[in-house]
């Protein structure tokens, strides 16, 4: 069967409609009749087009299931449920969108006339089987009062004459509770005569481009090009309103003023969707330090245009683990969507540079003078990356021995540091790395470990391991020293750059889930994995605080619920925006470099980032399990406790409570959020230890949606969090 991407249309060539009448009618409806089968065993492959013989199916009424008292024809418990419809379009009728709106319990996938045209997102790729894995529950909707999910869909597959739509609607198991099909096929036809049926009292027409969830940001070069250096002056407005309504026609803005801006990146510049570095600024070219989208002020900002990462959220994704993981700051981030001289330019995401801040890399800032003692020792941002002014090679080659290893600084620049600065910070990493080379690298004294903070070296490596990052160890690799009266070793933070890890690429062995990404790359590249990780992977004092480290890790902060919750949050967000973002950019049935997989559609993308992540946490459990500790548990304490809050009901209707751990000491606040991170509620726990369980409503949560976020905050800090779903 050929595949056609299903593409969500939200910009409807309104200026070619002016002047015509039209209107939305629903060609398939619940009350149709259908064919339908319970299936024993799997139905022939062609169960989805015109000439299938299903003869021999049974038929019923629309409104399919059991359990929620809504069904017009009630089915026994199954698996699976597969549906037929049959409908006429006359040669008449002008179609000019079309939308599969669809109330289901737990999964489905869609075909019109053979195409695939939706599928929800918890199931995997592919055309799935009367048993196929559903990796999570879905609660339908409009029995309880809500909506049903929609997918605005490409109307090539619709043809003049008969038609057939085909779901596969499957349940979380085969004695669940409840299931529920409810499908309507809406159309917005040309003229005013009712063609088919009428739509349902419930039905909203779809938003145009007028109306976003996202922040927005407008930028105006003033007829400027855009280049990879140096920054041009140009004029930013973001729109960033309360409600989470947002359109470029909006005037409230939360910034509106001058930026420098310019390209970034290397590989990535060859993309029609470019990332820029932007920088805050005054009318006259000074810094502007401003706080946007809830982020601490500063004038430095990346906004990342994902391309080749069809998720869109990889990157996000890799720096929420490393916040998560409580070993300092990573970069945090905002999904938003970009116009730049008045083209839209699809879905980015708005980051925090990395620099020396007090939100940021918190270290010292380094003074021109500061050139002896304790005031000499911090201050220090460096990256083993791409040559730059000023960079220099380790004493040691690469892995394989062929090629050099630059570092190179990165705050202050080369430029900004004074030589005896300079030569510090060089000669500190080279100690380091002879302690490392030499015989006695196990010793604690005399070895690496009197350079460098362990436990951040150990995060850095559980990560490029996780997303087996491609590029991990040898380029966009940073660390940070601090001021020797400050603890002052070397620390391996912030984490950059995740676009084609996670499965994203079809080289160096980088789509496969099984293989160390520090075994390097082979010899033949420019850049080289420093022969650190080998070295410190025969000290079993290292390799005890990575398995003691995992462990820990994989309880909550890579657990496979909590990555698959932080995705299912992304998605969510993204629902409407990474459509008009494919719509611009037209590549889901495309090889984009280096795709190891090439889905279709968005909720195959974000199902193939799901699926490998599980794959690749199964094999470094199996590899964990090897390391034989040299201590029962770890000495080192490399991040705070995971303690654990109950939430129930969970899904709620009207209200829910959180139970928080009593052992947790002190006082401490719950705050909920929605998905786009916005504050919805909060409240204030005095003696957890005695009133550790707190109570909201769904009217306090202002009914806004059907999905939140929670946090527990101890100290201003967030020591725990989760999803809770409204049903």
């Amino acid at each position: 069967m050929v595949r056609l991407p299903f593409l969500i249309i939200l910009c409807f060539c309104f200026s070619q409609l002016s002047g015509q009448s039209s209107h939305w009618e629903s060609i398939v409806t619940e009350t149709d009749e259908f064919k339908y089968l319970l299936p024993k065993e799997e139905p022939t492959s062609n169960w989805t087009v015109l000439n299938f013989p299903d003869q021999d199916w049974n038929t019923g009424i629309g409104g399919f299931g059991y359990g929620d008292n809504d069904d017009n024809t009630i089915v026994p418990p199954t698996k699976s449920l597969f549906l037929r419809r049959i409908f006429t379009v006359p040669g008449t009728v002008t179609v000019y969108n079309l939308i599969l709106d669809i109330d289901y319990d737990d999964a489905f996938v869609a075909y019109l006339n053979g195409v695939e045209i939706a599928r929800s997102a918890n199931l995997p790729a592919g055309k799935p089987g009367i048993d196929a894995n559903v990796t999570f529950d879905h609660e339908a909707q409009l029995y309880s009062g809500g909506q049903p999910d929609r997918f605005l869909l490409d109307t090539r597959p619709l043809l003049t004459g008969m038609n057939i739509l085909a779901v596969h609607i499957l349940n979380i198991t085969p004695t669940s509770s409840d299931l529920s099909a409810r499908v309507f096929l809406n159309a917005k036809i040309k003229g005013s005569e009712i063609i088919f049926n009428q739509v349902p009292h419930w039905f909203q027409e779809p938003a145009d481009l007028s109306n976003f969830n996202l922040p927005l940001i407008k930028i105006n070069t003033e007829g400027e090009t855009i280049v990879d250096e140096p920054k041009i002056m140009a004029k930013m407005q973001m729109i960033n309103n309360a409600d989470g309504k947002n359109s470029f026609s909006d005037t409230n803005y939360e910034y509106d003023g001058y930026i420098g801006i310019e390209i970034r990146g290397n590989t990535a510049q060859m993309f029609p969707k470019k990332s820029y570095t932007v920088e805050t600024r005054y009318s006259d070219g000074s810094n502007n330090n401003v706080s946007l989208l809830g982020l601490p002020a500063e004038n430095d900002w990346v906004l990342h245009g994902p391309y080749s990462d069809k998720s869109l959220m990889r990157n996000a994704l890799a720096y929420s683990i490393g916040n998560a993981m409580g070993n300092g700051w990573h970069p945090r981030t905002r999904f938003v969507e970009i116009e730049i001289n008045g083209e839209y330019r699809g879905v980015y995401l708005f980051v925090e540079k990395i620099k020396i801040d007090k939100n940021r890399v918190n270290i010292a800032t380094l003074k021109p003078n500061d050139n002896t003692g304790d005031e000499l020792t911090g201050g220090y941002i460096i990256s083993i990356d791409r040559d730059q002014e000023g960079s220099w090679n380790s004493p040691f080659m690469g892995r394989t021995g062929s090629v050099d290893v630059p570092f190179s600084y990165v705050d202050p620049k080369y430029k900004e540091l004074t030589v005896q600065q300079r030569n510090y910070i060089r000669e500190y990493i080279t100690e380091f790395e002879y302690a490392l080379h030499g015989n006695n690298f196990k010793d604690p004294e005399l070895g690496y470990r009197a350079y460098i903070n362990v436990e951040t070296f150990i995060d850095y490596f559980i990560i490029t391991e996780l997303s087996r990052d491609l590029d991990g160890y040898r380029v966009s690799v940073y660390f940070h020293k601090d001021k020797d009266s400050k603890g002052g070793k070397l620390t391996m933070t912030p984490f950059w750059d995740y676009n084609i890890c996670f499965g994203n690429a079809d080289f160096f062995s980088a789509g496969n889930p099984v293989g160390w990404a520090s075994d390097g790359i082979g010899a033949g590249d420019w850049y080289e994995i420093p022969f650190w990780w080998d070295r410190f992977r025969e000290d079993p004092y290292f390799e005890t605080l990575l398995k003691y480290r995992w462990e820990k890790l994989r309880e909550r902060v890579i657990s496979k619920s909590t990555i698959n919750d932080f995705i299912d949050s992304c998605q969510h967000v993204l629902k409407n925006a990474q459509a008009r973002n494919f719509q611009k950019f037209d590549i889901l049935n495309s090889y984009v470099w280096p795709n190891n997989y090439i889905g279709g559609t968005y909720a195959n993308e974000v199902n193939y980032l799901k699926n490998w992540i599980s794959d690749r946490i199964d094999w470094l459990d199996t590899q964990m399990d090897k390391i034989v500790p040299i201590f029962v548990s770890s000495q080192d304490k490399i991040a705070p406790g995971n303690n654990v809050a109950k939430v129930y009901p969970n899904p709620f209707s009207s209200r829910f409570t959180i139970e928080i751990d009593p052992g947790i000491p002190g006082d401490g606040e719950v705050v909920i959020y929605n998905p786009l991170g916005q504050l919805i509620s909060r409240k204030r726990v005095t003696d957890i230890s005695r009133n550790h369980t707190v109570e909201f409503t769904y009217d306090e949560l202002k009914h806004q949606g059907n999905i939140f976020i929670y946090n527990i905050l101890m100290e201003g800090h967030p020591v725990i969090s989760g999803k809770i779903l409204h049903k």
